[in-house]
């Protein structure tokens, strides 16, 4: 993996999307307080509302917060795995990189390096689900932030629907018109309404930012272990294993050469079969044409009369 294959702006550009939508959608909400001061607070909206509709928002801007973070830490990750890309274009042997000493990347490198000088060729499988393990404990609260912010809004519906429901019983209840019971009615529909907006706005801006957090994470592992198959395990590659496989590509060619050896050998054989016939043909055709020869040596003995 070069330089210019990996982007190490991936979290910070994502990182200032965040901030600006998170001020775009206070400008929205300071833009807009009109209507949303109406909806929220004025249409009979009871102070169950006020707190499911703050326990949402709460839980919507934790997790921005961790979220951001988070992306702070991705942005370390790759600067170090850019760094570190750039050492290796150096190729400078004998020196250490010069990375931030936290980064995985700089700990695949120790831990590769004291595999090497230990005498052990570094499992690279091992390595790998390890830092896998590592870092599937970073991220869990925003993880669980959107799996609630839906779930919180399912939450406020049903309360809503339930100071309806008992509006609605006290409206049975009585022959006449109960004012209490159809402001239960209505208290419980305005907070249906709030808080559903609420937890679909929420949980729509925190999944799409979460999704692209975890796309940064999977590019910043994919690089390092691109990096590890590509530069750092031929670099720590012990030598005895090196002469292990070069002695079995060693074996393979000599089996090869054996097979090669054998088709030849076969070959030559049938060649020597061809040649001992074609020997055996010629002294058959040898005497003839010598028999022949003394049949026409007698044939013109007996025509010139010449006698024994």
């Amino acid at each position: 993996m070069s330089k210019s294959n990996f982007k190490s702006t991936a979290s910070r550009n994502l990182l200032a999307t965040m901030v600006i939508t998170l001020i775009a959608m206070a400008a929205l909400l300071f833009l807009f307080r009109g209507p949303i001061v109406e909806i929220y607070f004025h249409q009979k909206i009871t102070t169950t509302a006020i707190v499911l509709n703050g326990i949402i928002a709460a839980l919507f801007l934790f997790g921005m917060f961790r979220l951001i973070l988070l992306l702070m830490h991705y942005r370390r990750e790759e600067l170090a795995i850019g760094d570190f890309i750039q050492f290796l274009a150096q190729n400078k042997p004998g020196q250490s990189p010069e990375i931030n000493p936290d980064s995985m990347i700089a700990h695949r490198y120790m831990s590769m390096s004291k595999s090497w000088r230990e005498g052990v060729t570094p499992n690279h499988a091992a390595l790998s689900q390890v830092m896998i393990a590592e870092e599937s404990t970073r991220g869990n609260s925003p993880k669980f932030i959107n799996n609630i912010l839906i779930l919180a809004g399912v939450f406020g519906t049903m309360v809503s629907l339930s100071i309806a429901l008992f509006g609605t019983s006290s409206l049975l209840q009585t022959s006449s018109g109960d004012a209490s019971g159809i402001n239960l009615v209505v208290e419980g529909m305005s907070t249906a309404l709030s808080t559903t907006i609420t937890a679909i706005v929420c949980y729509a801006f925190f999944g799409f930012f979460l999704s692209r957090t975890l796309i940064a994470k999977t590019r910043i592992l994919t690089a390092v272990e691109s990096i590890t198959t590509d530069y750092l395990m031929p670099r720590f590659k012990i030598k005895t294993d090196n002469v292990t496989e070069e002695l079995a590509v060693l074996v393979n060619s000599l089996q090869e050469v054996v097979k090669n050896m054998l088709v030849a050998q076969n070959d030559q054989r049938g060649s020597e079969d061809a040649m001992r016939r074609a020997i055996i043909d010629h002294d058959n055709q040898m005497s003839e044409m010598t028999q022949q020869m003394n049949d026409i040596r007698q044939i013109m003995l007996r025509g010139f009369r010449l006698g024994d």
